[in-house]
């Protein structure tokens, strides 16, 4: 098969499974569902491993319920030794849910998986079996997919089936290339917006990522710029590497994200070693709360020590705790209004600021004065 699909079926089958596997047959595309192609009589599982081994692309659809399936955990962990063992891509669709969600294994996720530990304990067998569909539920949902709710997956079905997604690399048995493992260069990016998708996606940093867009400025998008089905963090990564500049939007989930706290970590070590410059932004957050680490960034710490508690990971805490300590005191714009049309005035200053930085000589500067800008702070 050109495509697999694997999606929890109650939930899902009759509206955004059924489109996409309409949609890829229209584009010409050989793909299997367990309803169109298995036979009847057939044994399922051993007609859907065999599926999933000749399949060069997966498409997993992450819907509420999938971890409360055995069926799709099963499935997952064996799409997952496919990838890792040869050169296959898997694309995953996070539907109506949050993606933190799932590479927590909290929420309805971790009252499956609580589920399935409290079922089986006792067999240590199947109990190593529940840990591998843990780690592949984590290893696909830290790729990069395509966040949509229950109203909007139609507006993205055409994306999902694009060539480009499909024409990778053929499946061929005995060669251990994951895609993770392609090296591609660097690019070089004017800016890199580091944001709380789940607080500013769809508001205050798409407004801004547009408006840098507009006039010309090269700014990161994890939508745009990152091949669904890559490593999320290796991309990200080399994104940082690769940009001149930094803005860092604070808001008051920041902190309760690893991955922000990751990028943040590493837009630290980029600044501790170039001329880039970092410019922060309090998105109606108050921002002695983010100097100081209370109140809400409080709590999220302490959840990530608790979570982090082996004595390497929690010098990793340590670290997001100094980087953030060391951006948020850095000269900076307050924005206390969440409404769109009251923002305009802030992220025109913003790209102002980010127009002024890009055309300034910083060669010229002596070096304690790389990481600070004049003070935006209203």
């Amino acid at each position: 098969y050109d495509a697999f699909l694997s999606f929890r079926g109650s939930e899902t089958r009759h509206h955004i499974a059924a489109s996409l596997y309409k949609a890829l047959l229209r584009e010409g595309v050989h793909a299997f569902t367990d309803d169109q192609s298995l036979n009847r009589g057939e044994q399922i599982q051993p007609a859907l491993f065999n599926a999933i081994e000749g399949s060069r692309v997966f498409y997993v659809v992450i819907s509420k319920g999938y971890a409360s399936s055995i069926w799709c955990l099963q499935e997952l962990a064996r799409i997952c030794y496919c990838v890792e063992t040869s050169a296959r891509r898997v694309l995953p669709i996070f539907y109506d849910v949050d993606p933190s969600e799932v590479r927590k294994q909290i929420g309805c996720f971790g009252k499956a998986f609580a589920k399935h530990e409290e079922r089986l304990r006792g067999d240590k067998e199947t109990m190593e079996e529940v840990q591998r569909w843990r780690e592949a539920l984590t290893r696909v949902a830290n790729r990069s997919g395509w966040v949509i709710g229950n109203e909007s997956y139609c507006v993205h079905i055409p994306e999902m089936v694009r060539k480009k997604h499909l024409s990778l690399l053929p499946s061929t048995s005995g060669i251990a290339l994951a895609s993770s493992t392609i090296i591609h260069a660097i690019r070089t990016y004017d800016v890199f917006v580091s944001f709380r998708g789940l607080d500013t996606r769809n508001n205050f940093a798409a407004l801004l990522l547009q408006a840098l867009h507009r006039n010309g400025i090269d700014a990161f998008n994890d939508n745009v710029h990152v091949m669904k089905g890559e490593f999320i963090e290796y991309e990200l990564y080399k994104a940082i590497d690769g940009s001149r500049n930094f803005i860092v939007v604070f808001s008051k989930n920041y902190a309760s994200s690893t991955w922000c706290l990751r990028e943040l970590a590493r837009i630290c070590k980029n600044i501790e070693t170039s001329t880039r410059r970092i410019l922060p932004i309090f998105y109606v957050v108050d921002p002695l709360k983010v100097q100081k680490q209370s109140g809400c960034y409080e709590k999220a710490f302490l959840d990530h020590e608790e979570r982090f508690r082996v004595a390497k990971e929690r010098e990793q805490v340590w670290r997001w705790r100094k980087a953030l300590k060391q951006v948020s005191h850095l000269p900076c714009l307050h924005i206390q209004n969440e409404l769109h049309h009251l923002q305009q005035a802030e992220i025109e200053e913003i790209l102002q600021e980010i127009i002024n930085i890009l055309n300034f000589k910083s060669s010229s500067l002596p070096n304690d004065d790389l990481v600070g800008m004049k003070s935006l702070v209203k």
